[in-house]
């Protein structure tokens, strides 16, 4: 640097540069025009002029300064006259830029603005192009653009068609869950007097497929067949079957009977199989094999768990029933109905048996038990049964009068089964395969009014627990009648009259072609299908009103039943309220006597609105309890305010 630029204080000033006349004349010029005339204040001292160092540069730097300073004189000797003629005031050329060009900046940095007519210009960027494109310089970015905007307006619409979709699965309803053969319907079938679909006079499982509909239109929830099972004469000694497994040939092929299951499942209908045990199962076997719960399969696939349980059970040849409940729920069957199981109380594996029976099924599959079990079961067992065991079959006669009627319903009501919770279900039924028609019953009653299997039938919708309704009772069906005695032989099974589908001006109307007769024929009675709409109406009510489809109530510990039977005019009016928590009370209103009853029943209700009957051509209004006028076998249901 020394050789450069060197300061000597002591060295006398060296002659001015033009630049150094520049900065001079600069700072001259502009003190006139800051600086005010002299100051009034004579106080105040100007400071002393400071001296300025004395610098001496080198050859090199000398040099280069020449070089710059010849290039100054080439470009200002063209203007030197015009600038020297125009001379303008000093204040002027500091603000004109065109004649102030400082000495101490580069040129290139002069000419890095531009002006026109003393107006600066903006200052235009410009980048270089790179010199190799990049990979997306190339890419289709309108049509880019468009496809996001549609994948983001699809996902918006799926989100919003996710968050409609999850609140129209809300439940709509706060009502107590049930299992599906808890509270509901279930109607029984003796599938050889139902629909005869081969012109033979006998009905088949393709017959009730054929129903399907109807038996949706009713509102049931399942349908239990009576005795399908290959039999030595079928259907006259429809319950000496020869096989569990093997299908009675009247009634149609395992296909037939897979067309049923699809049809009745495609309806949300469950099917209920009755498995005859007794005599055809002489002993129980004790569980002596490992046994496997059931897995839901497809029909006729593969399944490793339904292979290997079955191999497990073919190991003991004597356990019919367990190989039976896997063939049939192979095939899709929702349940069982143990006929004859009372008669091995004795046996010392029933309660082996019955647990081993209940694993294969599994808690969704219902086990139906007659009520006799329980009445003759020896204490030290009952508990297992009661643990084992689904559905209750209790029958209810009416042969005693109305005061017995209304006492068998109390004593099961006031029972173990409703003070427990997680005890069986009462499947009530007030006619079966087993006994005389419901008709028939209450003409010998004294009930002689058309209605009154409409009026039993709503009363039993009443009843806590599970209902179930044997084929034709809900259209007053009756048994054959049979006067020159050609049925005399068979007299027990005149309940099994053929179904009549039509107002009959003929025999046996559409149960089979014309012209053929069928198996179990007799003088065709007159029934009503006006009160159908009735009792189905009564079922959708049912299915939706935990008042009704739940049975029991737990509070602070203690579970009673939710119904409450009251007997009003000589025990002939027969009152069931139903209640539940934060729900309307319902009430059926019964004559059950042989005479017109008209009571006063305003001590314990006040009023309500008819929702179902008294007759088919009732409609919904009003009514005060302070007067109840009902025929014999009347029955009105009533919602209460």
């Amino acid at each position: 640097m020394e050789g450069f630029l060197r300061v000597d204080q002591n060295v006398t000033m060296l002659p001015g540069s033009p630049s150094n006349s520049f900065l001079a004349d600069e700072v001259a010029s502009t003190c006139p025009l800051l600086t005010p005339s002299p100051p009034t204040n004579d106080l105040i001292n100007p400071l002393p002029e400071p001296e300025q160092p004395s610098f001496t540069i080198g050859e090199e730097l000398a040099s280069k300064l020449q070089h710059v300073k010849d290039d100054d004189k080439e470009g200002g000797d063209s203007a030197s006259s015009s600038s020297s003629a125009l001379a303008e005031p000093v204040c002027t050329q500091l603000l004109n830029h065109r004649h102030n060009t400082y000495h101490h900046i580069s040129k290139d940095e002069i000419s890095s603005t531009q002006e026109t007519n003393g107006k600066v210009q903006p200052l235009q960027l410009t980048f270089k192009k790179p010199p190799v494109d990049y990979f997306f310089m190339t890419w289709n970015w309108p049509l880019i653009r468009k496809i996001a905007l549609w994948i983001f307006l699809s996902g918006l619409v799926a989100m919003m068609a996710l968050v409609v979709a999850m609140i129209t699965a809300l439940p709509k309803t706060c009502n107590p869950p049930t299992l599906w053969f808890q509270g509901n319907v279930i109607y029984e079938i003796f599938p050889a007097s139902f629909t005869d679909s081969t012109d033979d006079g006998i009905g088949d499982l393709k017959g009730i497929s054929i129903r399907a509909d109807y038996l949706q239109s009713l509102g049931i929830k399942g349908v239990r067949l009576n005795s399908i099972f290959a039999s030595e004469h079928y259907p006259e000694h429809y319950d000496n079957v020869t096989s569990l497994i093997e299908l009675e040939k009247q009634l149609g092929s395992m296909h037939d009977f897979k067309l049923l299951v699809d049809a009745l499942h495609l309806r949300n209908i469950s099917l209920i199989l009755d498995l005859p045990l007794w005599p055809n199962i002489e002993r129980l076997k004790g569980d002596t094999i490992e046994v496997h719960e059931f897995k839901e399969i497809e029909y006729n696939s593969p399944s490793v768990e339904f292979l290997r349980s079955a191999s497990l059970v073919k190991e003991d040849e004597h356990d019919e029933v367990t190989k039976a409940l896997y063939y049939w729920l192979e095939h899709k069957v929702d349940g069982f109905y143990l006929k004859g199981l009372e008669h091995h109380l004795g046996d010392p594996h029933f309660v082996a048996s019955l647990r081993r029976w209940k694993r294969v099924l599994g808690p969704d599959r219902p086990i139906i038990i007659d009520h006799s079990v329980i009445r003759n079961a020896p204490k030290s067992i009952l508990t297992s049964i009661l643990a084992n065991v689904d559905l209750i079959d209790v029958h209810l006669d009416m042969e005693d009068g109305t005061d017995n009627f209304s006492k068998q319903i109390e004593s099961y009501l006031n029972s173990s089964l409703y003070s427990q919770p997680g005890m069986p279900w009462i499947h009530w039924n007030l006619g079966n395969i087993n006994t005389p028609r419901l008709a028939n019953r209450l003409l010998a009653n004294r009930l002689y009014h058309n209605n009154a299997t409409l009026g039993v039938t709503l009363l039993q919708l009443l009843l806590p627990g599970t209902v179930s309704i044997f084929y034709g009772d809900e259209i007053g069906l009756k048994q054959i009648t049979d006067p020159h005695d050609d049925k005399k032989d068979i007299s027990n099974l005149h309940n099994l009259a053929p179904m009549i589908w039509n107002q009959p001006n003929q025999p046996n109307v559409e149960f089979s072609h014309p012209g053929v007769l069928p198996w179990m024929h007799g003088v065709p009675a007159q029934v009503s299908f006006d009160q159908v709409e009735l009792i189905s109406k009564m079922i959708a009510l049912r299915s939706k009103s935990p008042s009704i489809y739940v049975n029991s109530v737990t509070k602070d510990g203690v579970t009673k039943a939710n119904a409450e039977i009251k007997r009003f005019v000589e025990n002939d009016l027969m009152v069931i309220q139903r209640w539940y928590p934060r729900r309307r009370n319902y009430v059926v209103v019964s004559n059950l006597g042989a005479v017109h009853r008209e009571g006063d029943l305003s001590r314990s209700l006040y009023s309500g609105d008819v929702v179902v009957g008294p007759r088919a051509d009732s409609r919904p209004e009003s009514v005060s309890f302070k007067s109840i006028s009902l025929f014999p076998g009347e029955s009105i249901v009533i919602v209460l305010d």
